[in-house]
């Protein structure tokens, strides 16, 4: 590969070229962003007056094997997070909480074991909570500056395994909900 001379400049290269190998050509797993920075927040979307619990219709519902949802606010450092948890009904019983969280994305990228990822163009940060008995992952989509939309998708591992899901299927249902969600929220 060549580096333009304004790279090479800044990088202290000298000479006409650089040339770079690549070592892997592994393809990154479905969801997952090559550079978390590289991702622009298409809309930034504003959420005050709203509420998590409005933003999945039944059918959507029923497609991603949840129930109704029922309010379960909840506070941040101090300020509010609308949550909305919605009770699994499929095989594996995956329970999920819908929140607006009080916390930039760019916070949640910061925490150690957190992968960056692309919720419907959204930048996003994907964080799995392993365990024996209650298994967990978590993902929150850079809607604002200071807010996060996140959505956690849970089940017993009992279930889990009863079901043939895994951990990481959790993630994919955290982010199949996320993706779900921001349509309405755009529709203001």
């Amino acid at each position: 590969m060549l580096v333009p001379a304004a790279r090479r400049t800044a990088l202290g290269v000298v000479g006409a070229a650089v040339i770079v190998g690549l070592t892997s050509c592994m393809p990154q797993p479905p969801g997952l962003a090559a550079d978390p920075t590289a991702l622009a927040r298409p809309a930034a979307i504003d959420v005050s007056g709203r509420h998590p619990c409005e933003l999945l219709d039944p059918e959507q519902r029923s497609g991603l094997d949840l129930g109704a949802g029922k309010v379960d606010d909840a506070t941040i450092g101090g300020r509010p997070a609308p949550t909305c948890g919605y009770l699994g009904t499929g095989p594996a019983a995956v329970d999920v909480n819908l929140q607006f969280i009080p916390v930039p994305t760019s916070q949640l990228l910061s925490v150690p074991g957190t992968a960056p990822v692309d919720v419907s163009g959204y930048r996003a940060a994907e964080t799995v909570y392993p365990s024996n008995s209650y298994p967990s992952c978590e993902v929150g989509v850079d809607i604002d500056d200071a807010t996060s939309l996140r959505a956690q998708a849970m089940a017993t591992s009992s279930n889990l395994q009863r079901s043939g899901t895994t951990d990481r299927d959790l993630c994919t249902r955290a982010r199949a909900v996320a993706a779900a969600a921001l349509p309405s929220l755009l529709r203001r």
